[in-house]
């Protein structure tokens, strides 16, 4: 799943990628606050990362583009003998529980100077899945992992936030880049769907024991981080 997610990406990235047009690239540390029943069931916050990639329509406010955040919500790490035939050799097991989230985005974004407000909307799906991985204790090094569960919904958003200019010139081409500070807040309603928690899979009689969660999957994020104009 996660491959498909990646070729949608560049399959989107790609005719995008081949204008002549002013590009936007912004990257940040996005905190997430599970909301509605989503924060229930999870009761705790998550973190992660939040990009996004627009062009700029000619002679407008007008950007358009594609988007992707990443949250994970909670892991858990135990020891484990390598193998019964193995036994002094112990190797560690994380299990992490996350959320990708693809999605189109337009972005309203009047030149305002040194500050830049702008407002977004955007529309995707939530891909949740609970990823367990074997760890080499040396290296911190993934020998091998496996996705356990996984579960696709749909997802849509509404934000906002401000660019603050740090910097803008021209290469030794010639060619226009500018760096700002980007401060955003963003609230997506997600579709409903099942999933895996902290703690919600374990061991159990040499299989697994899966305690699923469900209900819908609301999210509002705060991200911090840099926007490269070019």
């Amino acid at each position: 799943m996660k491959k498909g997610i990646l070729t949608s990406l560049i399959v989107i990235f790609i005719p995008v990628i081949g204008l002549s047009q002013p590009f936007n690239f912004d990257i940040g540390f996005a905190h997430g606050t599970p909301k509605g029943g989503f924060g229930q069931e999870l009761d705790r916050n998550s973190y992660g990362l939040d990009a996004a990639f627009t062009y700029q329509v000619p002679r407008s406010p007008i950007h358009v583009g594609v988007g992707f955040g990443y949250q994970n919500f909670g892991w858990r790490e135990r020891t484990e003998m390598f193998s019964r035939d193995i036994p002094e050799v112990d190797v560690r097991v994380r299990t992490t529980n996350n959320m990708v989230t693809p999605h189109f985005l337009m972005r309203i974004e009047p030149d305002a100077g040194i500050f830049s407000p702008f407002v977004e909307g955007t529309l995707g799906f939530n891909y949740l899945y609970t990823e367990s991985s074997v760890i080499d204790d040396w290296d911190e090094e993934e020998i091998s992992s496996t996705v356990n569960y996984d579960y696709t919904t749909s997802n849509f958003g509404i934000g906002g936030g401000v660019k603050i200019r740090m910097y803008e010139g021209f290469d030794e081409d010639g060619d226009f880049f500018g760096v700002s500070l980007i401060l955003k807040g963003k609230f997506m309603v997600g579709g409903e769907a099942l999933y895996l928690k902290e703690g919600g899979l374990t061991p159990q009689n040499g299989g697994l024991n899966y305690d699923l969660s469900r209900s819908r999957t609301d999210l509002a994020t705060f991200n911090v981080g840099f926007a490269l104009n070019f």
